[in-house]
């Protein structure tokens, strides 16, 4: 009795995604950190971020010791009643000018001692300050912010003439199979590129989506052809605990390609743990010790040789298209050959892109 292999049945789609998952770690570790996630109904896939009111905004002009103004980067994150700190001194918000950025205050609140605010001094809000039988406070509210990110097709053909299949060849027992396998790695590693890479685009029926490198835009520091340090690193991971995103439920990796992977070796045993953890999800990793914590540090030769990402595995995720996740269809016979093709459509959601950090231009 013959058999019918379902890859053989012409028009069939077989879901071959998680076959991806189980491709080499070491070629596209990306995702196999993050893997794929649930699927999205629209080519043009929203999601809503909620975020706290800022605590914290510059001075953007010198306020002399006698002056009631003080003019600042965000006024929008004060209210009437507030009690704000620059420097060692305390002041007291009597208005606020959205349009002039202008704080009106009394200065030397609560016998602190009122000084010159400088330039770009920070301006912190403290509380509130609290009277005794005072009517409700008027209500802040900071809206959601709606972040969005287009769906991009991977697609790639397997074509074999009928006279290679018919030849024998050595360590081989299914030519299109063999085949099938390397097509499935190559769309691998392009949808790979594409979440580190990816530039957000649309144009007409042709979309691409916005990758790591387009969506990190606020912790980004350029080194400027220097080296990578242990402050270096430190600074950004500062950076990302300041705007809250070690607050809970983080899972951070460091992301490096060999060369910085190499000069991170050399920090020295104090910074660096290699007997803690050797795996991240498959993938070969040391562990750096710093003020912040111990994170993971991932090789990925994917990123480029001047570079370093810091991200949060759970605000990042690979979404296929509602029924585009990766398939295969058998095409069958056409002219003297055996076709056959692999198509997926795929997005990349991360979520509050200040708990992401990106370092450039290293040595």
């Amino acid at each position: 009795m013959s058999q019918i292999q379902s890859k053989l049945i012409v028009g069939k789609q077989e879901s071959i995604t998680d076959e991806l998952l189980l491709l080499n770690p070491h070629q596209t570790p990306t995702l196999s950190l993050i893997g794929f996630s649930d699927s999205v109904s629209d080519t043009k896939h929203s999601w809503f971020e909620d975020e706290m009111v800022s605590f914290e905004t510059k001075a953007t002009a010198i306020a002399v010791i006698a002056a009631t103004k003080v003019v600042v980067a965000d006024p929008s994150i004060f209210r009437i009643g507030d009690v704000i700190k620059t420097g060692e001194e305390l002041l007291y918000v009597s208005a606020v000018d959205l349009v002039a950025k202008e704080l009106t205050v009394a200065r030397g609140y609560a016998g602190t001692t009122a000084a010159e605010i400088k330039a770009d001094a920070k301006v912190e809000l403290q509380f509130a300050e609290g009277v005794e039988g005072a009517k409700a406070r008027e209500a802040r509210y900071k809206a959601r912010k709606r972040e969005d990110n287009f769906t991009q097709i991977f697609d790639d053909s397997i074509d074999i003439s009928n006279s290679a299949l018919a030849s024998s060849h050595i360590g081989i027992d299914d030519l299109y199979e063999y085949e099938k396998q390397k097509k499935q790695l190559e769309l691998a590693l392009k949808v790979e590129k594409a979440v580190i890479n990816g530039k957000k685009y649309e144009n007409g029926s042709v979309r691409q989506m916005a990758g790591l490198r387009d969506f990190i835009k606020t912790n980004v520091a350029d080194a400027a052809g220097s080296a990578v340090s242990l402050e270096k690193i430190t600074n950004e991971l500062e950076k990302i605990y300041t705007a809250g995103g070690m607050a809970s439920g983080s899972d951070y990796v460091i992301m490096v390609g060999a060369k910085q992977k190499r000069a991170i070796s050399t920090f020295g045993a104090a910074a660096v743990d290699i007997a803690r953890e050797d795996q991240k999800r498959g993938t070969v990793a040391n562990v750096l010790v710093t003020d912040f914590g111990e994170f993971p540090v991932a090789l990925n030769n994917n990123v480029a040789p001047d570079e370093l990402f810091i991200i949060d595995l759970n605000r990042i995720a690979i979404k296929p298209l509602r029924g585009r996740d990766f398939k295969h269809e058998y095409l069958g016979k056409v002219g003297d050959s055996v076709q056959g093709t692999i198509v997926g459509e795929f997005t990349l959601e991360l979520h509050q892109e200040k708990a992401h950090a990106r370092l450039k231009g290293l040595a």
